[in-house]
């Protein structure tokens, strides 16, 4: 049988993982306003544009991302309770 995945490398994991994608996010928001606004009409930052699909892909992303460390550190804390540890 497999060893279960330790929850602490897990979360590290995520926690990184969170780090990235809101460094990523950040950049592309300074590049953004570094942009005239009518050159965020069109192009990479018009609506359908491709920076735009790709903030909204990851900021989804994180979104999917904070959850999961939402759900894993209560899954944690939970555990740490029935095993009587303090958290």
């Amino acid at each position: 049988m497999a060893k279960k995945p330790d929850k602490t490398v897990q979360l590290a994991e995520l926690n990184r993982q969170r780090d990235e994608l809101e460094a990523e996010i950040e950049t592309m928001i300074a590049d953004m306003a570094e942009q005239p606004e009518a050159a965020r009409r069109q192009g990479a930052w018009a609506e359908n544009g491709a920076s735009t699909q790709r903030y909204l892909e990851l900021t989804t992303r994180l979104s999917d991302v904070e959850q999961d460390i939402v759900d894993l550190t209560r899954t944690m804390a939970a555990a740490a309770d029935e095993d009587g540890r303090p958290h």
